[in-house]
């Protein structure tokens, strides 16, 4: 029977049954070290090919969202710092990516198919970014100040007060991949929250002895 291990730090999120891993249960954790947090891709399965599928999820993660790795199936912000909301949603994506195809950052720019507006987010100096709308008019509301709710929501960003299109992270520190991943998924807010919701519900990491 394989060990509970306690050097891993606090869960904070879970792929309960992973498609493209023999459906086995993968979790993020994240510790502190001297370098600062530190985030280990885990499983409890004893399978053959489980530390290659965590390490490709770990490679994902680092493709999608720019993290640093930091050893096997290891990541960490370039930052220092640790971003939760932004690190959940960014493993969940990296289970999901095809590792049969090179993983690559979301576009800053991409047009909205509800309003047909071009929607792009410039950084604005440090963990700053800014949403833009080009086509917006009187009868069709620019998509920006949405978008830029969404953004901030997905990943507990803050709004710049007095400024509804900009958003910043709290390191000061500007994360280009991240928001790439982030306005792909803040034009469907709805359904990446319903996801949240099914996936919260889809139950605990299971037992070493459950997962040989």
């Amino acid at each position: 029977m394989t060990a509970i291990r306690t050097d891993l730090g606090r869960r904070v999120e879970l792929v309960s049954m992973d498609p493209r891993g023999e459906d086995i249960s993968i979790g993020l954790y994240v510790s502190e070290d001297a370098s600062g947090p530190l985030a280990t891709v885990h499983s409890y399965s004893s399978r053959p090919g489980t530390p290659a599928r965590l390490a490709e999820v770990a490679a994902a993660m680092c493709a999608l969202g720019g993290l640093e790795p930091a050893g096997p199936a290891r990541v960490r912000f370039a930052c220092g710092t640790w971003h939760n909301a932004a690190a959940r949603r960014l493993f969940i994506e990296a289970a999901r990516d095809d590792p049969a195809t090179p993983a690559t950052p979301g576009a800053l720019e991409l047009d909205d198919a509800r309003t047909d507006q071009r929607i792009s987010v410039r950084h604005a100096g440090g963990g700053a970014y800014r949403v833009q709308a080009l086509g917006a008019s009187e009868q069709t509301p620019s998509r920006a100040p949405a978008i830029a709710r969404a953004m901030a929501k997905l990943a507990e960003l803050d709004i710049v007060p007095g400024e509804a299109t900009r958003v910043s992270f709290a390191c000061g520190t500007r994360h280009d991949e991240l928001v790439g991943l982030l306005l792909a998924r803040a034009q469907n807010l709805r359904q990446v929250l319903r996801e949240e919701e099914q996936q919260s519900t889809r139950g605990v990491l299971a037992a070493p002895s459950a997962q040989e």
